[in-house]
């Protein structure tokens, strides 16, 4: 039972080693339809990625809302991420911007919040990119805006980056409809690409392989 429970132990410790996200890790982020707020949507059935459905609406009452919400597993740090959206192959693909709230379902704090390091047109609080046509059935950038050029906190504004992090109260985007005139336009799957973080070192890496198969040699060698 001792063995099984130190195996395990190892197991464990060594998948989530190997599960850790690093700089150029891709994370996909379906829009699923319980993360829409607001009724009135459009189903646009299998217009999404990978035949998934898409959603839209054509309207301005400020009260729908597409949210796509990052998972837990991310890194808790406060990282850097280039982001880009598939196009549906029905519905419209107006202009729209996508904004973020870094700190989830715990909000943020105005009119600075320290977990964006980054001082932006409109302070430490808001970040937002715009999307604008495309093919269907093609991925395009989010970027431009309100977004950074860099990983500093004097970046200058219209970049590509996005500070989001995982965790608890992990970041969340979303796309609403609340300007002076109807937007018309769909939505499915954003994906994002991890910019920062510490990357693993291969001798890092080789040594504790080593250091776990040696670890699983003197269980064996116990029961023997």
């Amino acid at each position: 039972m001792k063995t099984t429970l130190i195996l395990s132990a190892i197991l464990v410790t060594a998948s989530a080693i190997a599960a850790t996200a690093a700089p150029g890790d891709v994370t996909y982020l379906p829009l699923l339809q319980s993360n829409l707020q607001g009724g009135g949507w459009t189903t646009y059935v299998g217009a999404g990625y990978l035949g998934a459905d898409a959603y839209g609406a054509n309207t301005q009452d400020g009260v729908r809302r597409a949210i796509w919400k990052l998972p837990s597993t991310l890194p808790a740090t406060t990282e850097q991420y280039t982001m880009e959206y598939f196009v549906p192959t029905a519905g419209a693909n107006g202009w729209q911007p996508v904004e973020s709230i870094i700190n989830g379902s715990a909000g943020e704090t105005f009119p600075v919040d320290a977990s964006i390091p980054w001082v932006g047109a409109y302070g430490t609080n808001h970040q937002y990119s715009g999307r604008d046509g495309g093919a269907g059935g093609t991925w395009q950038k989010l970027a431009g805006n309100h977004l950074p050029t860099g990983p500093t906190f004097l970046a200058g504004n219209g970049g590509p980056y996005i500070w989001l992090h995982g965790g608890t109260n992990a970041s969340y985007l979303y796309a609403k409809w609340d300007f002076g005139w109807a937007i018309d336009s769909a939505w499915s799957t954003i994906r994002i690409t991890q910019v920062t973080g510490v990357v693993p070192e291969p001798g890092s890496m080789l040594a504790l392989g080593s250091g776990l198969i040696g670890m699983v040699g003197m269980v064996i060698r116990r029961r023997k």
